[in-house]
């Protein structure tokens, strides 16, 4: 089961790497032609999941309400191009993202500093 965990935090920060880097280019027209609505959804949430993971798992006290992370991941998804998703699809997929990165026995201390790396740009977005 650890190592399932262990994969799920890998896949995660891929996601979170992948959504980031497009993010910060909203000229990016092939990748947004390229990306399935169901990546775009999968990115997202994965965002969300991982900034809730640092407001409430790394102390993170500098982070805005859950509402403000989600209309957010919004606002960004549709600066690049991308669908809009509902608040509550983007709750339930993100919470579901989340459980997982609490069951994972990878170090708290690793996690949060990869997250932190990782969501940096998306954080000052906020």
């Amino acid at each position: 089961m650890g190592n399932k965990l262990n994969l799920l935090v890998r896949t995660t920060s891929l996601f979170l790497v992948l959504a980031m880097a497009g993010c910060q280019n909203p000229q990016l027209t092939e990748r947004k032609k390229i990306m399935s609505l169901n990546e775009q959804y999968n990115q997202l949430a994965s965002v969300v999941a991982a900034t809730k993971y640092l407001k409430y798992k790394c102390s993170r006290s500098d982070l805005p309400a859950d509402s403000v992370i989600m209309k957010t991941a919004n606002r960004v998804a549709v600066q690049k191009g991308w669908h809009s998703l509902s608040t509550e699809e983007l709750v339930k997929h993100s919470d579901d993202i989340y459980h997982r990165l609490t069951q994972d026995s990878t170090q708290e201390q690793i996690k949060c500093n990869d997250f932190n790396r990782q969501l940096r740009k998306f954080i000052n977005e906020l």
